[in-house]
């Protein structure tokens, strides 16, 4: 067995094999690594969850680096470390008064067969993935509030608050579940209380109503996890907000963790007050934002063969690049092709998916101004509105005007010759051309410029897209 040196010299060449950025999401810090005497790389890890996440992510990348790193037929244990402690902090609560009526928070508590069993005894294996990080599609758009995510409910805390906010429909309550599910079965004797804000205020309300009050407290601080939802929805309720503050530094000191979701940077919510907001901002915040396409195309994939419906590759494609709106839209479409494939008999093709995503679509689809459009268009590529609508034939501003005149004829009902003049001055023929071109470059991998370098189209677009709907 090599020795500390020489283990973390493993882990940085599996590393480099592998990915720096897709090791270090998959592989916590505390991960075991050595070479065993037979000549196979044993890799530790902390949790069965953390074990499943990377043997689903990187089996496959790890295989190769073993037999590339050692030679021969070597290859990479993945397994779970059983003697890894699995015993939260428990908060240490002074006994209070319990008055009636209480509040109706519904708190995960060990059961007595639980608290008679040791911490590492798994329970039963559950015959359903949904809520959980193995449900979960990562990709660049979530892979850090994902990652945070996993080592919290193995145990390891961020250091404050873990925020994670975005627009509707990138999985934040999805991942609010997992995080809890996950800490619930490795952490059995846990207190684990999950709320979105609108129960957190109801509750609040209430027990101050009645005298239940110490009962609402000891529940809430008492937690060894709390997972709010909806932040957003307590703007302006500032008694309800400084509740919440003292919440938060009544489980943070006792040693426990804190998971709040928000459509909102917690920056831009109003009347937050700054000392929640000092909170928040000393854990971690992480930004979820819309799917990019490969993430898209993921999803569509696992819950087509969760379904068993029948889709080719192609269909699959052409799926995830017309329905960008969100994933919860793209789920909905899946569920249309499959009402429409099993009970009218419709063949999952290339027409039945552009007949649901144009149905799709349009019913999520507001109607924005062109003021709108240019202004996130040049803040996107980091051009001024008075270029944009120049005449330089540059193709730094070219595509960028391609696109806004595309997105202009899909999110207004502006006409080809209304767009055209409001792009400088434009024949309507030019307009279509340039319709015509992006609807051509949807697929294929294009690459526009961007105020960072190169991109790829269809990520462009979703994420000037995902600008508009905050617009």
């Amino acid at each position: 067995m090599e020795g500390p040196g020489e283990g973390v010299g493993l882990r940085d060449q599996l590393a480099d094999h592998v990915g720096r950025d897709r090791f270090d999401l998959w592989v916590a810090d505390d991960t075991k690594i050595s070479l065993t005497d037979s000549g196979n790389i044993d890799m530790l890890f902390a949790s069965g969850f953390l074990c499943d996440a990377a043997r689903r992510n990187l089996n496959r990348d790890l295989m190769e680096a073993a037999r590339r790193l050692v030679g021969g037929d070597a290859r990479v244990v993945l397994r779970v470390d059983e003697t890894a402690v699995a015993t939260p902090v428990r908060p240490k609560m002074a006994p209070q008064p319990v008055a009636k009526p209480e509040p109706k928070l519904r708190v995960h508590e060990p059961s007595e067969a639980a608290e008679a069993q040791p911490a590492s005894t798994p329970p039963a294996a559950e015959p359903s993935t949904a809520g959980t990080f193995a449900s979960l599609v990562v990709g660049r758009s979530n892979e850090l509030a994902v990652r945070a995510g996993v080592q919290l409910a193995a145990g390891n805390h961020v250091g404050g608050p873990l925020v994670i906010w975005g627009p509707p429909g990138t999985g934040k309550s999805h991942l609010l579940a997992s995080i809890k599910h996950a800490y619930r079965h490795k952490f059995r004797r846990a207190r684990v209380l999950s709320l979105t804000a609108e129960q957190f205020v109801g509750t609040y309300v209430e027990a101050l109503r009645g005298s239940g009050l110490p009962s609402f407290r000891q529940k809430c601080r008492g937690a060894n996890l709390l997972l709010i939802d909806d932040l957003h929805f307590m703007a302006g309720k500032r008694a309800t907000l400084e509740e919440l503050q003292h919440t938060i530094d009544s489980v943070t000191a006792a040693g426990g963790q804190v998971v709040i979701a928000s459509c909102q940077e917690p920056g831009n919510i109003a009347k937050l007050g700054d000392e929640l907001l000092s909170r928040l901002r000393a854990g971690l915040v992480c930004e979820v934002t819309a799917a990019d396409y490969t993430t898209r195309l993921e999803i569509a994939r696992r819950r087509c063969h969760a379904i068993g419906l029948p889709i080719e590759e192609a269909a699959l494609q052409r799926l995830a690049g017309s329905v960008t709106s969100g994933a919860r839209e793209l789920l909905g479409a899946v569920e249309r092709l499959r009402a429409r494939h099993e009970l009218l008999g419709e063949a999952v093709d290339l027409n039945l998916i552009e007949d649901i995503a144009g149905e799709i679509n349009h019913q999520t689809t507001r109607c924005v101004a062109m003021d709108d459009i240019q202004r996130v268009v040049c803040d996107h590529f980091g051009i001024a509105a008075k270029t944009l609508r120049s005449s330089s034939r540059l193709k730094s501003v070219t595509e960028p005007r391609m696109l806004a005149m595309w997105l202009a004829r899909k999110y207004t009902r502006a006409g080809w010759r209304e767009i055209g003049e409001y792009f400088g001055g434009r024949r309507h023929s030019t307009v279509i051309s340039a319709h015509r071109r992006i609807e051509s470059q949807m697929g294929q991998s294009t690459r526009v410029p961007s105020s960072s370098g190169k991109a790829n189209l269809e990520e462009t677009v979703v994420a000037i897209e995902s600008k508009l709907r905050l617009a």
